[in-house]
């Protein structure tokens, strides 16, 4: 084991069965164990529960209280009948209960399939429809792919959903 000197810190950060465990100066171990997150963030949880399907419950980022939330009671808990409505769920859902950034067409239909609603013919053509809407906007690439995010417009049109 290396020497640690005066002022190095240790992290150790557990995600699932990956985990990382850092010492060194405060900025380096933050940078090493926020790229630790930032690559799960982009691998995401690994399939958990009874049947091996959907994604772990967890609190929406905003608040640590909230109850958790599996991805079929959030669908089940809305009203989006159409593929466009559920494309906006389905990021809608990523932004606050994955706690990512950002979302690609891919993790939306994978989303979609784990709450077990019904998938969207054409993912494509739903992310498209909700950015010509100004619900959904891209937001740089992740991974090679197209990435995007809700607006103001689309949270909102998610929000009234859940109320409705």
């Amino acid at each position: 084991m290396a020497e640690t000197k005066k002022g190095d810190v240790t992290m150790r950060v557990r995600v699932g069965d990956n985990e990382v465990e850092v010492t060194g100066p405060k900025d380096f171990v933050e940078k090493k164990v926020q790229d630790f997150l930032d690559q799960y963030k982009q691998i995401g949880p690994a399939p958990r529960g009874p049947s091996g399907e959907g994604a772990p419950a967890v609190a929406p980022a905003s608040t640590g209280r909230a109850k958790k939330m599996s991805v079929a009671q959030f669908f089940r808990k809305g009203s989006a009948k159409t593929d466009v409505g559920r494309v906006l769920a389905a990021g809608y859902y990523l932004e606050n209960y994955g706690r990512q950034e950002s979302f690609t067409t891919a993790e939306v239909a994978r989303t979609i399939r784990l709450a077990k609603a019904n998938p969207p013919k054409n993912p494509s053509e739903g992310m498209a429809k909700n950015i010509r809407k100004g619900l959904i906007m891209p937001s740089g690439d992740k991974e090679g792919k197209r990435a995007y995010v809700l607006t103001t417009d689309g949270e909102e049109a998610i929000q009234e959903l859940l109320n409705a």
